[in-house]
């Protein structure tokens, strides 16, 4: 069980008084004016929903006082979804980088951390999200401001007072309720009830030292067992982690969902006996 160390509780008190590819390394002297935001997201035959999310991005964006921009890993489509992006970077600040064949949700997350920390100072923040418009990004402007106070990791979760899903079959929700209990029995990682949301905002200095720390450790599962594999290791580097409520709106998806149920709870099923008897040392 993650359990506070001094260190966290000194930084925690600070808080109260506040109204598999090598890592690229700190780029510190890069200069800018303001604090930077990367929003990073895996897709996989996201031609549909992309054109809905990004210009709701944009928008959430424009009225921050970051600058930022966003990044698509293309994780081998099948449809339209890199010219999708293509056509979209002519009007605003994205771009993709393409697998180019199918690799799973794993190995798509392990390239949104290691491109998304290239170019990027420690202060600055990284927030990753799904690409199928289920989430809104309107939380970025509640996440990011928890991450400035003193937090290393903020989860949009479904788990807290206010949170809401909607669409979303009653099995699959009671799933994932189960799923969240089960976690924080085994594994109590403060301030933390959602371990598989992959909505999160990141500071660079965290996910990086996480990262160089489990280098070709750092996801394993290639399924979606990788979003609590991830945040178990990052809260393993004595990180403090808060959450936001969110609203799911699954009812915005298109198409079917990828998740395969079954495979997905053998995965974590693994991956949390693997944690348990070393994290994943």
């Amino acid at each position: 069980m993650i359990t506070n160390s001094t260190a966290i509780a000194d930084r925690k008190s600070n808080l109260d008084n506040i109204s598999h590819p090598e890592v690229a390394p700190s780029s510190s002297s890069h200069k800018r004016s303001r604090q930077f935001v990367r929003i990073a997201m895996p897709a996989f035959n996201e031609a549909e929903s992309l054109p809905l999310l990004i210009p709701r991005i944009v928008q959430v964006m424009k009225e921050s006082p970051w600058e930022y921009d966003i990044l698509v890993i293309d994780d081998g489509s099948r449809d339209d979804t890199l010219m999708v992006i293509k056509e979209l970077s002519q009007d605003y600040p994205v771009r993709a980088i393409p697998h180019g064949v199918n690799k799973g949700l794993g190995a798509a997350m392990i390239t949104v951390v290691t491109e998304s920390l290239k170019g990027l100072s420690d202060e600055d923040i990284v927030v990753t999200m799904d690409a199928d418009n289920t989430h809104a990004p309107q939380l970025i402007s509640t996440m990011v401001p928890m991450v400035r106070e003193g937090r290393d990791v903020v989860i949009a979760s479904r788990f807290q007072t206010g949170a809401q899903v909607v669409g979303l079959v009653w099995y699959r929700v009671w799933i994932s309720q189960i799923a969240s209990w089960v976690m924080r029995a085994l594994f109590g990682v403060t301030g933390c009830r959602d371990y598989t949301c992959g909505y999160r905002a990141y500071r660079v200095a965290k996910l990086r030292e996480t990262a160089q720390h489990y280098q070709s450790r750092l996801i394993r599962e290639q399924g979606f067992a990788c979003m609590a594999e991830l945040l178990l290791n990052v809260a393993s580097r004595e990180a403090i982690v808060g959450e936001v409520p969110m609203v799911l709106r699954y009812d915005h998806k298109k198409g079917v969902s990828k998740m395969r149920l079954w495979s997905t709870i053998q995965r974590t099923l693994r991956m949390i006996m693997r944690h348990r008897l070393g994290w994943g040392r």
